[in-house]
């Protein structure tokens, strides 16, 4: 956790002070996804209000029809809406505190977390229930619950809390700003929170993201030997309660997958992609980024799925189709084949 005053982050990053002090005192304790800030968060809007996801890492947008909704204690928006601010205040978003218009809202988001999270962020304490088994070997320096048992040369790191009987079995690696439920299954390699695959330009340079929303995992959930899943930029990776992962998934940044979720060996999704529950991916199985996946949705092996998939079909093939239209599609280009 941190806690900065608006008038330390103005100071700071070299931004233009309001003339109203009285509002430069605000406390500032998170940050977060513009869909998901409150009233003390950071966030940022990159001007683009075609999609709801904005640009690079579905953390950014929203739809126009959405302003009133938006809260936020500082949002950095595109210096073209300056002309709509006044003092730090727009009408067209009224609940945001304190409104920053920037040449550009996405590297003043970076600039703010490694100044103000990366670098001040404060964790918990290490906390090692009585009833927890860690193996000599482990390096533990984060929370973890009762019950639990963390195998050899596992790493918890600091800012991590893993719930009453997980189970991290060999070689798993556990990031900071991690929380795993209760009675989970880590097999050997997993590893957990590591910084997205992530870049933004930026002044004519190619800049890494930082991913510093960690990752949360609901309960009861297992993840086969060398998973990854990855942490998120501005909102965290999110996955929900009795997910299954075979040998080598992929959970990339920011996304957020439901309840009862299976994912086979080598398959995966991008960034951004939200997966509701009871999705199953067969082995191999690939989708692309920024993609809905609607509850219950079956895909069959080696598919790839380039766009969001309606709920309670199955699918099959690359670019991914309803499995009756890829079969009737395969048999009629082998009887082309044959003549």
């Amino acid at each position: 956790m941190f806690s900065v005053s608006l008038s330390e982050i103005l100071e700071t990053m070299n931004l233009k002070m309001p003339s109203n002090e009285g509002v430069l005192n605000f406390e500032l304790t998170g940050f977060s996804s513009l869909d998901q800030a409150g009233m003390h968060d950071v966030s940022f809007w990159t001007g683009d209000a075609k999609t709801e996801t904005g640009l690079a890492g579905n953390a950014g947008g929203v739809s126009a029809s959405a302003f009133a909704g938006v809260t936020a204690g500082l949002l950095f928006v595109p210096s073209l809406y300056e002309k709509y601010c006044v003092d730090g205040h727009s009408e067209l978003l009224p609940n945001v505190h304190f409104v920053c218009p920037v040449e550009s809202p996405y590297h003043a988001m970076v600039t703010f977390m490694k100044e103000f999270v990366e670098r001040r962020e404060v964790f918990e304490e290490t906390k090692i229930a009585a009833s927890a088994q860690v193996h000599a070997s482990a390096v533990v320096e984060g929370v973890v619950g009762e019950n639990t048992v963390i195998g050899p040369n596992c790493v918890v790191m600091k800012g991590a809390t893993i719930g009453a009987g997980t189970v991290l079995e060999a070689n798993v690696t556990v990031y900071p700003r991690v929380t795993i439920g209760e009675d989970c299954v880590f097999q050997a390699g997993v590893v957990v929170g590591p910084r997205g695959f992530g870049f933004y330009e930026y002044e004519g340079k190619r800049r890494m993201v930082p991913h510093l929303a960690g990752v949360r995992i609901g309960n009861r959930c297992s993840f086969s030997a060398n998973d990854v899943v990855a942490a998120g930029f501005v909102s965290p990776t999110v996955i929900g309660d009795d997910c299954h992962f075979d040998t080598f998934v992929q959970v990339a940044h920011n996304c957020r997958l439901g309840n009862n979720i299976m994912m086979a060996s080598q398959s995966g999704v991008a960034g951004s992609v939200i997966m509701e529950d009871d999705v199953e991916f067969a082995g191999g199985v690939q989708s692309a980024g920024h993609l809905t996946i609607g509850k219950g949705v079956k895909v069959a092996a080696k598919a790839g799925v380039t766009k969001s998939l309606k709920a309670g079909k199955v699918y099959a093939g690359y670019p991914a189709e309803e499995i009756d239209v890829w079969r009737r599609s395969v048999v009629k280009l082998r009887m082309m084949g044959k003549k």
